[in-house]
């Protein structure tokens, strides 16, 4: 064999092997991933003899994935436009559409936000949340990745501020710093809870009663916080701190054992920027497992690992494949949370429906993802919806700086949920939805959008007014009885705009609409 043949022959018969090497490390696909994702539950599925409910239908799905990417649900066009699409491949190509969103960066902002800063839900610290959820909608717009985001928040310099404490060059609200109020202590706690999914705040005053944190290595953590004199030449050995009740010092260590990589000039905020950069790296073992594991509970109501800031050798996920899968895909990513939650909303587990079967029990550990959990509406998710469903302009006070508090605002903070996994409201928040202000400007049909379309259009039948009342609210038509009870109480009076006002009332005070499920 000549020799140009034999070496076509051996690159023809390496290529596949060539080409595999060389992808071994590039991310996969959102397709990709999911299917990888539904291959692992799969198998635990069938090793532990969990029968999954069935798929999800358009409906439940075009609804639910609304609320989850963009916060609210689909408005008449949306619903409908899906619905009636036969593509087989409309949910990726939804999915896709609404990750890439401008709506899907300010509704992430929000749950980041919350995740990191859940002070800022309290009335001490609610003037927090305007400027940083801004800021973070920005970042995700510009696709900016998650690492970079979170050693941006962790090192906003503190001394570039007007007065009134708003970063003047930088453009980085302080507000994570704030909310720990630039206490070395309470900002080594949010920082390993919130970047890390590590509870250290116990060891702060002890050793940790469940876990091998000591009191030192929390202490020890704090100093990379402390600032020292800069009337001074400073070295690494004075990001000291004082231990509580003792006159022993502690200096900033890395609790992992990693050595700090301290640079030749350091400032004040060295100690921090350190910090910053060991949390933020490819190669934290905690880092990327506790961003993937937060998005995981979003989506499925759940944690891979529960509670969320517990990820330890301690309390081990219950299928730890799919958190490791997860976290290595997110790191050769480069951190892309977009490719994530496009992932995670196509996977066979989040399409399936909430509804339990006949012959199925009423509950099912939402850990054996058989049946999607059904879950409660945020306040923000709530409040969107309900503008969504009139046709109204969403108003909110984060959105427009020049926005009256008390519109969205006051609305959203009456309907705070802690835990969304919970769907249960509390008897004033039932009360507030069936008889509040909001509620009666939507079933006002003077006042609603959607309403005084439906009244004054001469050329909609009754069937197809209820069915665009159904959509706006529920994503779905009516089934026959229903559709039979709005015909009936249609017909039995002359004012339709109040009757479709009444019906729009029930509608919005279903558990259907109440809920993402």
């Amino acid at each position: 064999m000549k020799p140009g043949a034999l070496y076509l022959s051996l690159l023809v018969w390496f290529a596949p092997w060539t080409m595999a090497i060389a992808g071994a490390d590039q991310p996969p696909t959102a397709v990709e991933l999911a299917q990888r994702l539904d291959q692992l539950i799969r198998q635990y599925q069938r090793e532990e003899k969990i029968v999954h409910s069935q798929q999800a239908s358009d409906a439940e799905f075009v609804r639910r994935v609304y609320l989850d990417l963009v916060g609210r649900i689909p408005t008449v066009a949306e619903a409908r436009q899906f619905l009636d699409d036969d593509a087989t491949d409309k949910r990726s190509v939804l999915a896709r559409e609404l990750v890439h969103s401008g709506s899907h960066a300010r509704h992430m902002a929000t749950f980041w936000r919350r995740t990191w800063i859940p002070q800022a839900d309290t009335p001490q610290f609610d003037n927090l949340t305007g400027d940083f959820e801004s800021w973070l909608t920005l970042q995700l717009t510009s696709e900016a990745r998650y690492d970079e985001i979170v050693r941006r928040v962790l090192t906003v310099n503190i001394e570039d501020r007007s007065p009134t404490n708003v970063i003047k060059q930088s453009g980085i609200p302080d507000s994570f710093l704030v909310a720990s109020k630039n206490q070395p202590a309470s900002l080594a706690a949010n920082t390993t809870r919130a970047f890390l999914g590590l509870n250290l705040d116990c060891a702060q005053c002890h050793d940790h009663p469940f876990s091998r944190w000591t009191q030192e290595q929390f202490w020890e953590t704090a100093a990379f916080f402390a600032r020292p004199n800069s009337d001074q030449a400073i070295t690494s050995d004075q990001f000291q701190i004082e231990l509580p009740e003792s006159n022993s010092q502690v200096s900033a260590t890395l609790f992992t054992g990693d050595e700090v990589p301290w640079p030749d000039q350091l400032n004040q905020d060295s100690g921090r920027q350190m910090l910053a950069d060991w949390v933020t790296d490819a190669g934290n073992p905690y880092f990327a497992k506790n961003a993937v594991n937060r998005l995981w509970a979003h989506f499925f109501g759940v944690g891979l690992v529960e509670p969320l800031d517990d990820i330890s050798e301690d309390n081990p996920p219950l299928q730890p494949e799919i958190l490791d899968e997860l976290s290595d895909v997110f790191v050769k990513s480069g951190f892309d949370m977009n490719l994530l939650c496009e992932a995670m909303v196509l996977t066979e587990s989040y399409q399936r429906t909430s509804r339990a079967s006949v012959g199925e029990e009423d509950t099912v550990d939402p850990h054996t993802y058989a049946r999607m959990p059904v879950r409660g509406l945020s306040g923000e998710q709530l409040y969107e919806s309900l503008q969504t469903a009139a046709g109204m302009a969403v108003v909110r006070s984060d959105l427009d700086a020049a926005t009256d508090r008390d519109d969205g605002g006051r609305f959203i903070t009456r309907f705070f949920v802690e835990d969304a996994s919970m769907a249960e409201r509390s008897i004033l928040q039932s009360l507030a939805l069936m008889n509040g202000e909001t509620t009666a400007q939507i079933v006002d049909a003077q006042k609603s959008p959607i309403l005084r379309v439906l009244a004054n259009a001469p050329f909609l039948s009754d069937k197809q007014r209820i069915d665009t009342l159904y959509l706006a609210t529920l994503a779905r038509k009516p089934d026959d009885q229903e559709l039979e009870i709005f015909s009936t109480h249609l017909k039995r009076t002359d004012d339709k705009a109040k009757a479709l006002g009444d019906m729009m009332w029930v509608l919005l005070n279903t558990s259907e609409f109440n809920t993402n499920h």
